[in-house]
């Protein structure tokens, strides 16, 4: 009859893992939180093993500067094959926007708009100064040299016409310039669109 009693109390009161396998929410809530646990387990790992190969280039890079470095002081660079690069800081100087109609040759409207967009790159970064002091006669003279350009040159001799538009906007930039200051190197067209 104990053995009975034992039975009975069993079949009575379900196991834990009947109850799960029974409760269908309770397993969806386990098996997500399983997911989630997952993910982030995955995503720790991807963040620190990545990390990790970037901090190492940084290492090399550090190593190799100071090779270079023998290298270059015990005279025999061209021997070991390395050369350090040199690079220029650039210094540019971008304009506002020019949008204005396209006259023909009877200064009669041609019903298209020309829109350009120039930057200067400049020889140094305190000729940006000495540029906006002048800005309204640089604006001018640029106006001036893209007004005189024919409907004909703008439609189908583009390429030629932007060379050409960028040499005098070079040479008359330069003349407001002062002595001494800097020079306009090379004008950049970030929008030469005629509509």
């Amino acid at each position: 009859m104990a053995e009975d009693d034992t039975t009975e109390s069993d079949s009575s009161e379900p196991s834990l893992i009947a109850k799960l396998k029974s409760d269908k929410k309770l397993m969806i809530i386990v098996g997500g939180g399983a997911l989630l646990l997952l993910f982030l387990i995955g995503g720790a790992a991807y963040y620190f093993l990545s990390g990790d190969e970037t901090k190492s280039d940084v290492v090399t890079e550090e190593v190799g500067d100071s090779e270079t470095e023998g290298a270059l002081g015990e005279g025999d660079d061209a021997a070991s094959g390395l050369v350090q690069p040199k690079f220029e800081k650039v210094h540019m100087y971008p304009l506002k926007p020019f949008f204005f109609p396209i006259t023909l040759k009877d200064k009669e409207e041609s019903g298209h708009f020309l829109l350009v967009s120039p930057s200067f790159s400049m020889s140094n970064a305190g000729l940006g100064g000495q540029i906006s002091k002048n800005l309204p006669s640089v604006r001018k003279r640029i106006y001036n040299i893209l007004h005189r350009q024919s409907y004909k040159n703008l439609i189908t001799k583009i390429e030629s016409t932007k060379e050409r538009v960028k040499k005098r906007i070079i040479t008359k930039v330069n003349e407001i310039l002062p002595v001494g200051t800097g020079v306009i190197q090379e004008v950049y067209f970030s929008e030469f669109i005629v509509k």
